[in-house]
C-alpha cells in the first residue's frame, strides 16, 4: 500500500496538520491569485484535503471541483465546504480531456509516488484533463530551503508537545527523498516525498505539455530564488 493511502486517511492527519487551517488564511488569498484565472474559470482543487483553501479560490470567483484519495478528508470536506467533490488518484484522473481551465496543486502536492515515472504521470494527467491555454498552478517546498533545514536536526526526534506528535525527518541515502516520521495518538506514520531539483521540476513540466510562464519565490510573487522557502510555478498547458 502507498503510504498516503492510509497517512492522509488517518484521524491523526488532522492533529499533525492542525496548523494548516490557520495558514490557508494567509495561503489562500495569495495562491489563488497567483493562479491568475478571471472570475468564472473552472478548476480543479487536486488534492483538495478538507476544504481549507476552497473559500478562497471561491472568492475570486472561480468554480471549484475538489478532488481526493481520503474518504476521511472528503468528508469533512463536504460538511464544511459543500461543493463538487470526487474521490480520485492523480495517476488517472477521471475526467474528460480539455474540461477545465486550470488545476491548482497547493502545499508540496508533488512527489508521493515512489518512480518518477508515475510522478511525471500525476503531471501529464493534469495536462490533459486543462485546457490550452489553461493553467497549472504547482506549489512546492523549495528543495535549498529544506536541506538547510533540516541541517543540524536530521534524524533527530523533535517533540511537538502542544501539537501531540513527534517527528524527525531526513534524507534518504540518495538525497532525493525526504522520509518523515511522526507519532502521534500511539501510531507511527511515515511520508516518502521526492523534493525535486529546480530543473527537475522546469523538465518535468515541459516533458507533460507546459510551458513554464512564471516561477515565484514566494507567497508575495516576487521573484523564484534557489533558496526560497516556497517554489511556485504557474505553467501554461501547450
Amino acid at each position: 500500500m502507498d503510504w498516503f493511502v492510509r497517512d492522509f486517511d488517518h484521524p491523526a492527519y488532522f492533529t499533525i496538520y492542525a496548523d494548516k487551517a490557520a495558514d490557508a488564511a494567509v495561503e489562500g488569498p495569495a495562491l489563488a491569485a497567483l493562479l491568475n484565472l478571471p472570475s468564472g474559470s473552472r478548476i480543479l482543487d487536486l488534492p483538495c484535503g478538507w476544504g481549507r483553501l476552497n473559500p478562497h479560490l471561491r472568492a475570486r470567483g472561480l468554480q471549484v471541483i475538489g478532488g481526493d484519495l481520503s474518504p476521511l478528508n472528503l468528508a469533512k470536506h463536504r460538511a464544511s465546504h459543500p461543493v463538487p467533490l470526487v474521490r480520485l488518484d492523480f495517476r488517472a484522473l477521471p475526467f474528460r480531456q480539455e474540461c477545465t481551465d486550470g488545476v491548482f496543486c497547493a502545499f508540496t502536492s508533488w512527489g508521493y509516488f515512489a518512480t518518477e515515472a508515475e510522478n511525471l504521470r500525476q503531471l501529464t494527467e493534469f495536462a490533459r484533463v486543462i485546457r490550452k491555454g489553461g493553467v497549472l498552478l504547482l506549489d512546492l517546498a523549495g528543495r535549498s530551503f529544506l536541506q538547510a533545514a533540516l541541517a543540524d536536526v536530521e534524524s533527530e526526534w523533535l517533540e511537538f508537545s502542544e501539537e501531540g506528535y513527534q517527528e524527525r525527518a531526513g534524507w534518504d541515502p540518495e538525497g532525493r527523498r525526504i522520509l518523515t516520521e511522526r507519532l502521534c495518538q500511539g501510531e507511527s506514520f511515515c511520508h516518502d516525498i521526492w523534493i525535486p531539483t529546480d530543473a527537475e521540476v522546469r523538465h518535468c513540466l515541459d516533458e507533460a505539455g507546459f510551458t513554464l510562464a512564471q516561477a515565484y519565490g514566494g507567497l508575495d510573487g516576487r521573484p523564484w530564488e534557489e533558496g526560497a522557502e516556497r517554489w511556485i510555478y504557474r505553467a501554461v498547458k501547450q
